[in-house]
């Protein structure tokens, strides 16, 4: 169990984790966590992005809902945009083809990464998510690098639907 009891421990606790956040929510549920994905489409990069790609290099745009494998209970709603260049090929195919996390499929696939906080999220989550920044305990964006390399930018909002599992810890 994570010893959360509330939104100012979750942040900090989420900010501390050296795991996944597919880890971190299934000892925080006691429950298997699986993505669904909601959108996934190719995009170019523009000029001067954070992710320090050259304009036009193509990237995943990627929206998924991590849920309980049983419970089928909504934790965390987040919107990634991912380098596929420069992460193995199986990677993207992974993604859009099964239910697992981000974070399990870099597990799987041996790809060590590091988060670096950039803030809060510039924007609500897509307005076809069925996700709205009033039913959110807190939200966060963060890059992942791997080997110093950006890969990927995740901006997460995670649901009310969690606040049972923090008065429990």
């Amino acid at each position: 169990m994570v010893p959360v009891t509330n939104r100012l421990d979750l942040r900090a606790a989420l900010d501390r984790t050296s795991g996944t956040v597919t880890d971190f929510l299934e000892q925080l549920v006691d429950e298997k966590i699986v993505a669904n994905a909601n959108h996934h489409e190719l995009i170019e990069a523009h000029k001067g992005n954070p992710l320090r790609v050259d304009e036009g290099e193509p990237l995943l745009r990627r929206a998924a809902t991590l849920q309980g494998a049983k419970s089928g209970c909504s934790y965390v709603y987040a919107e990634s945009v991912i380098v596929v260049g420069r992460l193995p090929t199986g990677f993207s195919n992974l993604l859009q083809t099964g239910s697992d996390p981000i974070g399990r499929v870099l597990d799987k696939m041996g790809i060590a990464v590091i988060r670096q906080g950039v803030g809060e999220p510039d924007g609500a989550p897509r307005p076809n998510s069925d996700v709205t920044v009033d039913n959110c305990l807190l939200a966060r964006s963060y890059r992942l690098e791997s080997d110093q390399t950006p890969v990927m930018i995740i901006t997460e909002w995670f649901l009310k639907t969690l606040v049972p599992f923090l008065s429990l810890a």
